[in-house]
């Protein structure tokens, strides 16, 4: 706290107790109350409303798109949680190379990433060995602050999902994009990556399944624009995978003050979210022919997010189911229940999402997950399509009910 701010803060308590004769422990604690809404690190550094201006202004004019980071979890070097031989690292660059590519191609967005198959792009491997004793300076300082607000009663400390620790020399990568995303200016920073839990062994499917948002706590200056921006991607992301049954994940946008990736120490400005996109032993992701099939279109539900908070849609559900990578497909082969290493149910289980059948009445995603195992939820939801379309309601996929479904998906 600087010399300034002190002398505020006495002036107000002295003013409080001697003019206005109130109580001097209730004036104390009006003034922490005053003197944590003048500090500009609680300020809301951004809102929703200014970043849907610059967003409008640029669709219209030309003005500046907006800066968006996207950090792919992990490296070579500590690549994250592992089931058999996927490694989480390979899925994080995976996924996050598509969003990349379809916030690239969108004029309103200046697309940056951290790091592709080859490891770290050099603006940031060189800004991590040239900068190393400043990143350490800004964590620390921050650090100080943080530890300063709490032990005042300033900033309330919340207990929430347990995380394992980055080893250091991750978290000073960690805090380092922090700052070079803040002297960038960058507007938003969305971190990928793929859940698991302790305990678990690395060749051994585990108990939780879905996908986690994590975003800053609502007091850090990022925290509320973050939750809302979370709320739109979890939206659309929640069409295609079930939200997390861990515990405090299941409210699908988990606030949290501990990540470094969102901003620990209120050390980021930028709006920030760090997408769990499921558990790395998910059927989907460990099928090595549906797996990239659906990493993009994971990707695509998120891009497609993103335009939602910029737009500020309230698009219908019918509207966001719709909305696909993996339309038109051609299906040449019939399907039974029980196919389970095969693309062409997934591919289905998205044309039964589009006809509003999947997942079937009175079941949910988390239910009935898109995965592309063709098991009872695809039974049922086949059954349905075939009733609608006048076909004897087997479940079977051959050769009329085929014929339909390539009349209407495959063009």
């Amino acid at each position: 706290m600087n010399r300034k701010t002190v002398f505020i803060f006495i002036s107000l308590i002295l003013f409080s107790i001697f003019v206005l004769n109130i109580p001097s422990e209730t004036n104390i604690k009006n003034a922490k109350k005053w003197l944590v809404a003048s500090v500009s690190i609680f300020h809301q550094k951004v809102s929703a409303n200014d970043l849907r201006k610059e967003y409008a202004y640029n669709n219209l004019y030309g003005t500046r798109p907006i800066n968006i980071l996207i950090v792919p979890g992990h490296d070579k070097d500590s690549w994250g949680t592992q089931f058999g031989s996927i490694k989480e690292t390979d899925l994080n660059i995976e996924l996050a190379t598509y969003l990349y590519e379809f916030l690239r191609d969108n004029t309103n967005f200046n697309a940056m990433i951290t790091q592709d198959k080859t490891g770290y792009l050099p603006v940031f491997s060189n800004y991590f060995i040239n900068e190393r004793e400043s990143i350490v300076a800004f964590r620390d300082k921050h650090g100080k602050v943080m530890n300063s607000a709490i032990e005042q009663g300033w900033i309330e400390s919340i207990n929430g999902v347990e995380h394992n620790f980055a080893p250091n020399e991750t978290a000073i990568k960690l805090y380092g994009i922090n700052r070079w995303a803040n002297e960038n200016k960058i507007d938003i920073v969305i971190h990928i990556h793929f859940n698991d839990y302790p305990g678990r062994k690395h060749n051994v499917v585990g108990k939780y399944t879905g996908f986690s948002i994590y975003v800053p706590d609502s007091q850090y200056s990022n925290g509320k624009t973050s939750k809302e921006f979370g709320s739109f991607l979890l939206k659309r992301i929640n069409t295609r995978l079930p939200i997390s049954d861990l515990g405090k994940e299941s409210v699908g946008v988990v606030e949290d003050q501990e990540l470094i990736a969102i901003g620990s120490k209120n050390t980021l400005d930028a709006v920030s979210a760090l997408i769990e996109y499921g558990y790395i032993y998910e059927p989907q992701f460990r099928n090595l022919k549906t797996r990239s099939l659906i990493l993009k279109e994971a990707a695509y539900q998120t891009y497609k997010g993103i335009i939602d908070f910029f737009e500020n849609k309230k698009e219908d559900s019918q509207t966001i189911l719709a909305d696909t990578t993996l339309l038109p497909y051609l299906w040449e082969k019939d399907l039974e229940y029980g196919t389970n290493n095969n693309d062409s149910t997934l591919f289905l289980q998205i044309a039964l999402i589009k006809e509003n059948l999947y997942p079937p009445k009175n079941k949910s995603v988390k239910i009935c997950p898109v995965t592309g195992l063709f098991g009872f939820c695809t039974l049922e939801s086949v059954k349905e399509f075939q009733k609608i379309n006048n076909i004897n309601p087997t479940g079977y996929v051959g050769p009329q009910t085929r014929s339909i479904l390539n009349q209407k998906y495959s063009i």
